[in-house]
């Protein structure tokens, strides 16, 4: 006799049973983000650097002086036009630190690139992959993606709106509508806050372009798709500044050859994962690539060829690895039985190691997250510099040293926006840190020097032995020296 149940009765069990079908079904993928995600969280306080203290300089520069046009917080760049595209992440980022301190920053910091990551693999499990091709996909993109999503800035907010986009596009790829149009509200957000936005208007365009060609025809959808991203980057306060602001950081700047983040990768123990993704995809292109949608080739080839421009740019083809090559691995190798149970039983194990990080990083105190920024040497950086001294903080501590002392504003050497900078400044840059030719005029006028104890240590002995200084403070990470 067939048994009778409530609506709400027979719903219960598929929900419970879907929960644990997933997590038998997808156990090894989730075993791989949560160790990235625990990984993540434990080194957490290594993400906190001379980017992450602009950001939070600038927005709370923002909050109280409105919208800056001309730099007023460094020497070398003071009133030069200072373009701020990335000012609303900027104001994010400082709201956070006013709920929550600088630890809630780091742990949203961390949600973003996260999120950005697995969205990046539910992409390719929605497009059909299989969840051990995810995996194996997977591993060289989290190692590829950590080196510079794990560094907390404004690019965090950008990960996810990545990722969404990307999902937009493959999708219209498939199968288009109408939703590929909710591109263009992301990239007006996107555009205010950070520069990365053009990848995102590049690969909408490049579904325009693609509309046009498919269609054999000039559609007003194709045209859409292939003009408005552009019209959508400019959406900015600083619309008009915004061309020239883009042509030098992104093609003229100087500054690629003294920031290492900034220069062509090349092959190294870090970057060796993104040579693994790239060549590897080439060569599953080649051998199955015709299965995918004539996007999903192109978008790949063209994040690679950026992520061979500057190391910064090696995160981005890592979501796009993780989003479009698994399915070509499923094409090379034969079905696997997945050990269901075990998998069920690693996911949940892994997933509440996730849930312990994330308490035990919420737990720490501020000193945690700001070990290698010790507040004592930022108090003695303020008295040694009196209320006119000058300071000269090597690269990745003037930001920290704005961000300390609101009084040395207008007083600070310069700080990490090397845009602001000429080139004759940034060469004067490379020879103080390197302590090379005429390193000591560049210090002239200065009576405060703030020194990273390691990374700065011949700098350290050359003005130690050369001007007439002496320690004000000292510590395993900074160095503090004061004009004799």
């Amino acid at each position: 006799m067939r048994s009778m149940s409530t609506p709400e009765a027979a719903a219960a069990p598929p929900r419970a049973g879907t929960l644990a079908t997933t997590l038998e079904d997808n156990g090894l993928l989730v075993v791989a983000l949560s160790a990235f995600t625990i990984v993540l969280l434990v080194a957490l306080r290594r993400g906190l650097g001379g980017d992450g203290w602009l950001a939070l300089e600038s927005g709370r520069w923002i909050v109280q002086h409105g919208l800056p046009s001309h730099d007023p917080l460094t020497v070398w760049s003071h009133g030069r036009r200072w373009t701020d595209q990335q000012w609303l992440a900027q104001l994010g980022l400082y709201g956070l630190w006013r709920l929550g301190g600088i630890k809630l920053a780091m742990l949203v910091h961390a949600g973003l690139v996260t999120g950005a990551l697995a969205g990046a693999a539910v992409i390719a499990r929605r497009n059909g992959a299989t969840a051990h091709s995810v995996t194996w996909v997977a591993i060289p993109a989290v190692l590829a993606y950590y080196p510079v999503a794990s560094v907390m800035r404004t690019q965090s907010f950008a990960f996810p709106l990545f990722t969404a986009t990307l999902w937009l596009l493959l999708a219209d790829a498939r199968r288009p509508s109408n939703r590929v149009f909710a591109t263009l509200p992301l990239l007006v957000f996107w555009a205010n806050l950070h520069g990365s936005v053009l990848l995102g208007a590049e690969l909408v365009s490049l579904a325009g372009a693609l509309t046009i060609v498919r269609q054999r025809r000039i559609s007003g959808r194709g045209v859409v798709l292939l003009l408005a991203p552009w019209a959508c980057v400019l959406a900015s306060p600083y619309a008009i500044h915004l061309p020239a602001y883009y042509e030098k950081v992104m093609i003229g700047g100087d500054f690629k050859q003294l920031v290492t983040e900034w220069a062509p990768t090349t092959l190294s123990l870090v970057t060796a994962p993104v040579f693994v993704l790239v060549l590897g995809g080439l060569w599953l292109l080649g051998k199955t690539g015709r299965v995918l949608p004539l996007f999903d080739q192109l978008a790949f080839i063209a994040i690679a060829v950026i992520s061979f421009q500057a190391v910064r740019n090696i995160a981005w083809i890592a979501l796009v690895a993780l989003a479009v090559l698994p399915p070509l691995v499923d094409r090379l190798r034969g079905q696997v039985d997945e050990p269901r149970r075990l998998n069920r039983m690693l996911a949940l194990i892994l997933l509440g190691s996730v849930v312990v990080a994330v308490g035990w990083v919420a737990a720490r105190p501020t000193s945690w997250f700001t070990n290698s920024f010790p507040a004592s040497a930022a108090r003695a950086t303020s008295s040694a510099a009196g209320t006119k001294g000058r300071v000269f903080a090597t690269t990745g501590y003037a930001d920290w040293v704005l961000w300390s002392d609101p009084g040395l504003v207008g007083r600070v050497a310069f700080d990490a926006r090397f845009e602001l900078l000429s080139r004759a400044q940034l060469v004067r840059i490379a020879r103080v840190e390197d302590s090379a030719g005429d390193w000591h005029r560049a210090l002239r006028g200065f009576r405060v020097f703030v020194l990273g104890r390691h990374a700065d240590a011949t700098l350290e002995r050359a003005i130690v032995r050369t001007l007439p200084v002496r320690v004000a403070f000292s510590s395993p990470q900074i160095v503090v020296l004061r004009r004799g």
